[in-house]
């Protein structure tokens, strides 16, 4: 299980890594906007 996480890890490409960044900024911007929305 481990050796098969490590080849996924080498096979990963830097496109990969860019698309979970700009999801990840995505949804702490809607969550800002969110919480903004929320308020009174």
């Amino acid at each position: 299980m481990e050796k098969l996480s490590k080849d996924f890890k080498n096979r990963q490409k830097p496109v990969a890594r860019i698309i979970v960044a700009v999801s990840a900024a995505l949804a702490g911007f809607l969550i800002m906007l969110f919480r903004l929305m929320r308020k009174p």
